[in-house]
């Protein structure tokens, strides 16, 4: 299958520019979109994948998050819990209300893009995909987990959370977040009760990122350091995030010590 990125980009272009750039939620959801694309062609290249499939990877980052931006214009928040899954619009926009023909003729790789488009932000990947369907699930995933850890350092994170910033500063963490820390486990949203909790669970995405250039492209950018050194006033905070700073990091070095890319 052959992507002509120019009539993509236009595409991807033409829709965002419906929605109010100055708004800083809609600002960051584009320049992310951006970054996933790339970041994704990356891992893909990475994987020493032909152009077609480079192209492919670069595509679903531009598609991934297209849901976002009627989410924020309807319900002026990223919390899928407080308004609706945004992977899931983002495939109806796609595929119910026939947007992807905007961005590629080609209908040969529907069925993939819908799946990866739709799984993105799920906790764990169902069984049942094929082979190729779950690598670009995951080379998918694991850009978007990179380029939020950069987010969480761009952006306000009152902006990000809805919370206020001195909510943050004298929040507490949760017993079971803790363990998803300790147990080298993507956090459980669920085990989510403050927002200190919602930070952690974005700082362990890392331990949720499948590929060895994922964990390095981490590293080289140093957001991830940036985050682990939030001036929290909370002392229970700051035991926790220096604890999650020595596991993320002991992680990270094993992974990259292991010859072998998942």
């Amino acid at each position: 299958m052959r992507i002509n990125r120019n009539r993509a980009l236009e595409a991807y272009q033409n829709y965002a520019a419906s929605f109010n750039a100055q708004d800083v939620k809609i600002r960051l959801k584009i320049e992310h979109t951006y970054r996933v694309a790339a970041l994704a062609e990356q891992i893909a290249a990475s994987l020493s994948l032909s152009k077609d499939d480079v192209d492919l990877a670069w595509l679903l980052g531009l598609l991934h998050d297209l849901g976002r931006f009627p989410q924020i214009r309807k319900y002026g928040t990223f919390n899928d819990a407080l308004s609706e899954n945004h992977a899931a619009m983002s495939g109806n926009l796609l595929f119910q209300e026939g947007r992807i023909r905007d961005y590629i003729d080609d209908d040969s790789e529907d069925s993939l893009i819908e799946k990866a488009v739709r799984l993105h932000s799920a906790y764990a990947l169902p069984k049942g995909l094929s082979e190729r369907e779950r690598m670009f699930a995951k080379i998918l995933r694991d850009a978007d987990k990179v380029d939020i850890l950069k987010v969480n350092c761009d952006f306000p994170l009152n902006e990000i959370y809805d919370v206020p910033l001195e909510q943050f500063r004298t929040a507490g963490v949760s017993e079971a977040v803790i363990q998803d820390v300790r147990q080298e486990r993507t956090v459980d949203h669920r085990h989510c009760e403050t927002c200190m909790d919602s930070l952690l669970a974005h700082i362990c995405l890392v331990y949720g990122l499948v590929f060895q250039e994922s964990i390095r492209e981490v590293r080289k950018q140093g957001y991830l350091k940036k985050m682990l050194g939030f001036e929290s006033d909370n002392p229970e905070a700051q035991k926790a995030l220096a604890e999650t700073d020595r596991c993320v990091h002991a992680y990270m070095e094993k992974r990259l010590a292991d010859q072998t890319n998942a």
